[in-house]
């Protein structure tokens, strides 16, 4: 992908207010969260889930905790963001097992690495914690949102939700879950009105400072 392509892919994006009926074949859903798993991660730990909901009915239970938000409602996929909030040192333990698997290393590198990861991050605590996690999911959705538009699926990010409505709602207190924000996927409709629009953002003076 050259630098006219990303630059089209980008302008194409746009936060959609309206999605149509159409569905997004599953294989495409797991793909893209699949390459979204390519993110950039401290330490490579991705601390979050991707929770991916079809089922309307749960969408609709959601619903009243989203202010209103049609398009929680009305869309493909809903995809949530969730940090991990189980101990640090299983994940990091986990995590290394995972490298063991793919690596060829000597041993005492890879107690260096945990041993260094674990003292890194021993001392948060639960609001810490979950702000690290949630910092990490949202580098996740900035490679979700450009793998969306390489494979032409809307997205609109969303964090104007009652996260903890979210949590009691899809059970995730017991899975060591908490909500960061949520991202419906779909095909944009045709009469939403923000779909042939000129992006606003700031010029390269305003966004830039060198220093």
């Amino acid at each position: 992908m050259n630098t006219s392509q990303l630059e089209s892919l980008l302008n194409w994006r746009y936060a959609v207010r309206k999605f149509s009926e159409q569905t997004i074949a599953q294989d495409k859903v797991d793909k893209l969260i699949e390459l979204t798993g390519l993110s950039a991660s401290a330490f490579g730990l991705q601390p979050y889930k991707i929770i991916q909901i079809s089922k309307q009915s749960i969408k609709k239970a959601l619903l009243p905790h989203s202010y209103g938000q049609q398009k929680v409602l009305d869309n493909s996929h809903l995809l949530v963001f969730a940090a991990d909030m189980s101990p640090i040192d299983s994940q990091v333990e986990r995590y290394i097992q995972d490298f063991k698997a793919n690596r060829n290393l000597d041993e005492l590198i890879y107690a260096q690495m945990e041993s260094g990861m674990k003292d890194a991050l021993h001392t948060m605590d639960c609001v810490s914690q979950y702000s690290w996690c949630s910092e990490q999911a949202h580098l996740a959705l900035g490679t979700l949102l450009l793998v969306a538009a390489s494979m032409e699926i809307d997205v609109c990010p969303m964090t104007g939700i009652d996260k903890v409505a979210y949590d009691d709602v899809l059970g995730l207190s017991s899975l060591n879950l908490r909500t960061v924000l949520i991202a419906p996927i779909g095909i944009r409709d045709s009469t939403d009105v923000n779909a042939n629009t000129s992006k606003v953002r700031k010029s390269r003076d305003l966004l830039h400072i060198e220093v």
